[in-house]
């Protein structure tokens, strides 16, 4: 089960440079991706995607085990590490660091999720061997010196305050609590646990995740093989080979609410939706992203925008879309609207997915969708940093070298009787829980938990 590596592959990167951000089309957008395997000397494999259109060069690398097997008695412990190691490394404090950074005109960050850690660079090519030791120090020499981690840990604090008011934190825990109590992915931090990390737990996580056991690499840009392999082992080779980490059980969703509700005092609600979904490698998984295209993960061109918002003007937007991490899967859902109009808007969205879950969909639906989703990818591929996103979520998600080339033609592949066999098989309105943060008007208080 590897979805929660893809998406931390690409939601982890920091902010680039604001040259890293130029839609400049590469060569890669204008054809086949050509992705290949190489080996650096000291025998660590990672794909490279050379291409010299535009002179920078984007790194990423991700390894298993996140926050999910954090020992419980500092639960965010992982997230502070991460943070920490571009706060001071080797003879460079905190703000010499930085400043170096601002001088290559470069970035370096590393972010942890709940089932991996994930590291991204990008650089000038000019500036490409400082920049690659300015990651070295980072992922090898960190300071963890006890300013900073004051400072992040202040941050942590002042964000457990505001969070008791973040409608979608207060959602999420009421979905995570309701699905999975006692599963791991419903855990938080708390004050207790934010005040336990200390430098001995920071050198306790980095020691058990950065190793070469799990470490995936890619590399798109402005570099050869042979420099790629060199860059790779300029920043890698001394990682001990160590193993794969332990993982959490699966999470076993628990039966589905009909509807759960928090009060919270804003003129709005949240609405959020889930119910059972499918991993990535599921032979079904190309098939739901033309099925959820139709129900609401197509924008204007999807139903339930279509006959919530456009139909009957409830929600500002809502859309849905599969969220998967390693050890659980479900499909999810989000609109947001006046309080007045929460509980017909939340009607009109279950009977939509009622009707679509009964009467299936159309062979014009699925053209449309597969038209599409095929159609955009080219524009997830018209920049380097675009191309290293897509092609490193492959990777980390467990896909072959080949996969980022053939996706198209899978959802080219897809009939309108696969469509359907996922819609039945997810989409049944009873099974979805609702949860709804705010002051919702006309719901059934004996139905809000």
């Amino acid at each position: 089960m590897r979805g929660g590596a893809l998406a931390l592959a690409l939601a982890c990167a920091p902010l680039a440079p604001v040259y890293a951000q130029a839609q400049t089309e590469s060569a890669a957008s204008r054809h086949a991706v050509p992705v290949q395997q190489i080996t650096s000397p000291s025998g660590i494999e990672a794909w490279l995607v050379s291409d010299a259109t535009v002179p920078m060069i984007v790194m990423r690398a991700y390894w298993r085990g996140g926050s999910a097997i954090e020992p419980a008695n500092v639960i965010g412990v992982t997230s502070v590490m991460t943070d920490m190691l571009t706060e001071g490394a080797g003879a460079m404090n905190a703000n010499a660091y930085k400043e170096r950074l601002q001088d290559l005109n470069m970035s370096v960050g590393f972010s942890a999720g709940w089932d991996g850690v994930g590291m991204s660079l990008t650089t000038l090519s000019e500036n490409r061997d400082a920049a690659f030791e300015m990651a070295r120090l980072a992922l090898h020499e960190p300071r963890f010196d006890p300013e900073p981690l004051a400072r992040i840990k202040r941050q942590m604090l002042v964000g457990l305050r505001t969070r008791e008011t973040n409608p979608s934190y207060i959602a999420n825990l009421a979905l995570d609590q309701a699905l999975y109590p006692n599963h791991p992915y419903a855990r938080r931090t708390s004050r207790a646990g934010i005040e336990a990390i200390n430098r001995a737990a920071l050198e306790e996580r980095r020691a058990a995740l950065f190793n070469r056991a799990t470490l995936q690499i890619t590399i798109v840009g402005d570099i050869s093989a042979e420099d790629a392999g060199r860059a790779v082992d300029t920043i890698f080779a001394a990682l001990p080979q160590g193993a794969r980490p332990p993982e959490p059980p699966d999470a076993t969703l628990g039966a589905p609410t009909p509807l759960i509700v928090r009060q919270l005092p804003q003129p709005q609600s949240l609405v959020l939706f889930v119910g059972p979904g499918i991993q990535d490698e599921d032979p079904d998984w190309i098939p739901l992203a033309v099925a959820n295209y139709i129900l609401g993960g197509g924008g204007f061109s999807s139903r339930l925008m279509d006959q919530v918002r456009e139909q009957r003007g409830l929600v500002y937007g809502i859309g849905t879309g599969p969220s998967v991490r390693e050890h659980s899967a479900v499909m999810r859902g989000s609109a947001q609207t006046e309080n007045g109009d929460v509980r017909e808007a939340i009607e009109v969205t279950r009977a939509e997915m009622a009707r679509l879950y009964s009467e299936g969909a159309t062979q014009a639906e699925v053209n449309d969708a597969i038209t599409y989703l095929t159609g955009s990818f080219a524009l997830d591929l018209d920049s380097n940093v675009k191309i290293a996103n897509v092609v490193h979520g492959y990777q980390a998600a467990g896909r072959d070298i080949g996969y980022v080339n053939r996706r198209n033609d899978l959802i080219r592949a897809v009939t309108l009787a696969d469509v359907n066999r996922v819609i039945r098989r997810l989409f049944n309105p009873a099974d979805y829980t609702f949860v709804v943060v705010g002051q919702p008007e006309g719901l059934e208080a004996a139905a809000a938990n």
